[in-house]
């Protein structure tokens, strides 16, 4: 061979190694940095940032200190560098299937609802512009009771489905190019931490300006109501739930619902218990300690026309409580309110709602949107 073609074979050789070294794994680039995630109330995921590329950190709440999932995102001009590394996603991506209807409020709230082709339950859905979607057929069911239907997700295609595990090791039988990212926004147990998951929607999606703005607005909201809460000396003693199928759960003390009481200046009677989840208790146990308690919360299950009446019917010994004899049920109807559709991207209405019935003369002209007292 020729020794000029041979050397500049070698030099051509010698520059595509170097090129190929400065392209550094998306681990590499935020390798023994120590930037703080930006992520300030949501426990379960955080988010950092290095030389344009964005980490997201997924932690387990099934196993402390464990971590679910870690993706990258890479502005889809840059995806071409580092497509062969695992879990980068090239932003903000265009076409999603989301199984959880908080998952979907998130991207209506960014106006980004043309980008969803796939959702669960529409049976359930209320929104408007979501049902025009799917008679229109811009949007398709691929999920329902908890399954996927994967032929139909494989033909729409989606870059990314998000869904919600409840439990540990619990996956979905994606195939092909679709990825499944887990969303833990309903296991938060700060209030304004399960509202900053809209982030998380918004950083695959490209729009976290959008994001930050809206989750400032309820962030102030909700620390103002907090601080008009703080003045009052009465705090109202509250419980939670109801007798189902021989046991009555009610909200740990460091649960989501907890830490609405607390913020809504009401004495919730389980404070100290240690627990994020519910817990299990008998009848008489529940009905010993809340027998005089002030308010007691139901989520569900009753008809607004004649709610004793049900209650009673289902157990005479609801009749003992305080808050039944005094007609101080605070009640939501979930279908009527949308409430799982919303409430987790409002969490200062939740907790305006929650001071309302609790302390009343605090907001004397307001009307409730999720619970309410049922006189």
């Amino acid at each position: 061979m020729n020794r000029g073609l041979l050397l500049m074979l070698s030099v051509f050789l010698l520059f595509s190694c170097e090129t190929r070294k400065k392209v550094n794994s998306p681990e590499q680039l935020f390798s023994g940095k120590r930037e703080a995630s930006t992520i300030r109330y949501a426990g379960l995921f955080d988010l950092y940032e290095a030389e344009g590329v964005k980490k997201i950190v997924v932690h387990s709440p099934f196993v402390d200190t464990a971590e679910a999932a870690v993706y990258y995102l890479v502005d889809s001009s840059r995806y071409q560098q580092y497509q062969s590394f695992k879990n980068v996603f090239p932003c903000p991506l265009s076409n999603v299937a989301v199984l959880s209807s908080t998952q979907l409020n998130a991207v209506i709230r960014l106006g980004l609802l043309n980008r969803v082709s796939g959702i669960a339950d529409e049976k359930y859905i209320q929104n408007k512009a979501v049902r025009q979607q799917l008679a229109s057929g811009k949007m398709e069911e691929v999920s329902a009771n908890g399954q996927l239907f994967v032929e139909k997700t494989i033909m729409l295609n989606p870059q990314a489905v998000f869904y919600s595990p409840f439990q540990q090791g619990q996956s979905l039988p994606v195939k092909g190019s679709v990825k499944a990212i887990p969303f833990f926004d309903f296991m938060e147990d700060d209030p304004l931490g399960r509202a900053e998951w809209i982030k998380f929607t918004a950083a695959f999606l490209g729009e976290e300006s959008k994001a930050d703005s809206v989750f400032s607005e309820i962030e102030t909201k909700y620390h103002q109501l907090e601080r008009v809460v703080s003045s009052v000396k009465e705090k109202p003693s509250v419980f939670s739930g109801k007798y189902f199928n021989g046991q009555w759960f009610v909200p740990g003390g460091k649960s989501y619902m907890a830490r609405l009481f607390a913020a809504a200046g009401a004495d919730y009677l389980w404070k100290n218990n240690t627990s994020r989840n519910s817990v299990p208790l008998d009848f008489e146990v529940v009905l010993q300690k809340a027998q005089n308690a002030d308010y007691w919360r139901i989520l569900g299950g009753l008809s607004e026309a004649h709610p004793y009446q049900q209650l009673l019917a289902e157990n005479r010994l609801y009749g003992h409580f305080k808050a039944f004899k005094q007609h101080h049920i605070v009640y939501c109807n979930p279908a009527s309110t949308a409430y799982f559709e919303k409430s987790t991207l409002e969490p200062q209405v939740v907790l305006k709602d929650f001071i309302f019935a609790f302390h009343p003369e605090l907001f004397p002209d307001y009307n409730p949107v999720y619970y309410r007292v049922l006189h």
